[in-house]
């Protein structure tokens, strides 16, 4: 029997992200990185640049502090 890889969306909500960091900090396969344009409360907010590399830990939602992360199973 072979095992189906499990993939994940990643969703960042520019209205909601800060742009802390904390994601980009502590995710374990570099989903993350600052984005090139600011939101309409002026920061510069997390991107998922690597999304496809997702193992689904949610690390990244626990550690927001703005609840601006969802991590979705496909």
């Amino acid at each position: 029997m072979s095992e189906e890889k499990k993939t994940f969306e990643v969703c960042v909500d520019a209205v909601l992200c800060k742009g802390c960091g904390y994601c980009k900090e502590l995710c374990p396969k570099s989903v993350y990185d600052f984005g090139t344009e600011y939101n309409a409360a002026g920061y510069l907010f997390m991107t998922p640049v690597n999304a496809q590399a997702c193992i689904g830990c949610r690390t990244c939602m626990m550690v927001c502090p703005d609840f601006a992360i969802e991590v979705l199973e496909k």
